[in-house]
């Protein structure tokens, strides 16, 4: 029912509303962001970060790259601001690292590295897709190949993966021939419908390949990632703001890692 309700105002926001480079779709991406940074901070971290708006910096680095975008257009302008958020955070612990004597400083750091870094470095990539021309397609492509590997994955591994779990130990429940069916076979299936219909998307099909399965193998990495954070934290789920899912992060964990290979590609090949 949450796929139901979600995917098509997902779809609607991109294909319906393309103004201003796909604007609505953006404050999605922006709103998804912040909840998960707050999952991130609140129940996976459990508040290591005793300074919350430094825990929070994050939030700001793809309303950052839509700015830049929209009115700036400063090159390396994120890299910039994540080096300044980096050195805030470091020189706030130089002040409250006293409290303790410094025995958790290391700790402290390391958790404000991570939600400066995930999602939301990951998801200023996601912004500018918005950017990519033609932009439409990009995101597209990008949900369809992240979404049909997950659906594949869960499939392939019902089919034929009763023998092959539990490579993976922080998630003992995938299977080798999930893996291979969500990577390999999202990619062949994106391959063939380009070769059957070759005006969907604007690119051949080898390129829509080369795109195609790395994008789908970091995915799969974006899901054992959080499942390895998630298990540390010794959480089943990264919140409960999606019913039947569990928390934001549990969604856009595949997204996350996923999307910056993707941008990456369709700008070197289509």
């Amino acid at each position: 029912m949450t796929a139901v309700i979600a995917l098509p105002i997902i779809i609607c926001s991109i294909v319906f509303l393309p103004y201003m480079d796909h604007l609505a779709f953006a404050f999605i991406i922006i709103g998804v962001n912040a909840i998960g940074t707050w999952e991130l901070h609140n129940n996976i971290l459990k508040k290591k970060i005793d300074l919350p708006f430094t825990g929070y910096l994050g939030i700001l680095l793809p309303v950052i790259e839509l700015i830049n975008n929209h009115f700036i257009h400063i090159d390396n302008l994120i890299a910039f601001v994540l080096a300044a958020f980096l050195g805030f955070a470091f020189l706030m612990e130089v002040i409250n690292g006293a409290k303790d004597n410094f025995k958790g400083s290391i700790e402290r750091i390391a958790a404000t590295c991570l939600t400066l870094c995930y999602p939301s470095l990951f998801m200023v990539y996601a912004i500018r897709l918005c950017f990519l021309y033609p932009n439409a397609n990009a995101i597209l492509i990008f949900l369809a190949i992240v979404f049909g590997s997950d659906s594949m994955a869960y499939f392939s591994g019902m089919l034929f993966g009763k023998n092959n779990k539990g490579i993976v130990k922080c998630s003992p429940n995938k299977s080798i021939a999930g893996f291979v069916g969500g990577t390999v076979g999202i990619a062949l299936v994106m391959t063939i419908l380009l070769i059957i219909f070759p005006k969907m998307f604007n690119t051949t099909p080898l390129k829509m390949f080369i795109i195609a399965l790395p994008t789908a193998v970091f995915g799969t990495f974006g899901d054992l990632f959080e499942s390895m954070l998630k298990r540390s934290a010794g959480v089943k789920d990264a919140g409960v703001v999606i019913p039947g899912r569990g928390g934001m992060l549990d969604c856009i964990d595949s997204l996350s890692i996923a999307i910056p290979i993707f941008t990456m590609l369709y700008e070197l090949l289509v």
